[in-house]
């Protein structure tokens, strides 16, 4: 499978790839090409807007861009947000790195026909990116307790992503 990345972030790209890699590989898929843009705020507002038709900056969005389902082979694009993953690694004091690559695995996750649209879905999918990312040697990101806290640190409403 074939992984590019543009515009990553210095020292970077070779974690985004991996990241993507083995989520697509958990869900099957072994062959293709995934296309991964690092865009900044103005970017993904107008790819937002453009797509679903929301002016507003999200985390993610994921295209398939596959003619017809082929078992095991992806054809897909990420659009990552990583000013968006810096603010938020802010608010709850974690790495914005760990952050980033959780958004690259939601959107590969995506692809592989997973959808977080129904609480309990959402629930199934943050618990599969946190395995992803132990996985990885980043521990649980999404349901990560922030600094002097312990339980989980998200709600799967606060979140909001785009898949087209």
């Amino acid at each position: 499978m074939s992984v590019v990345v543009c515009d990553a972030p210095a020292g970077m790209e070779a974690e985004i790839r991996r990241a993507a890699r083995r989520a697509m590989q958990a869900g099957g898929y072994h062959s293709g090409r995934l296309e991964i843009a690092i865009v900044g705020d103005a970017e993904m507002r107008r790819q937002h807007q453009r797509w679903l038709g929301r002016a507003t900056v999200t985390d993610v969005l994921s295209f398939d861009l596959r003619d017809r389902a082929e078992p095991g082979r992806v054809e897909g694009q990420l659009i990552v947000c990583e000013t968006v993953a810096r603010r938020q690694a802010k608010l709850h004091d974690a790495d914005w790195r760990g952050e980033l690559l959780l958004y690259v695995v939601h959107g590969c996750l995506h692809l592989c026909g997973h959808d977080d649209r129904r609480a309990v879905h959402a629930a199934e999918m943050h618990a599969r990116e946190d395995q992803l990312l132990s996985l990885l040697g980043w521990g649980p990101v999404f349901s990560a307790p922030a600094a002097g806290q312990v339980g989980r640190r998200r709600q799967a409403s606060s979140r909001s992503r785009g898949r087209v």
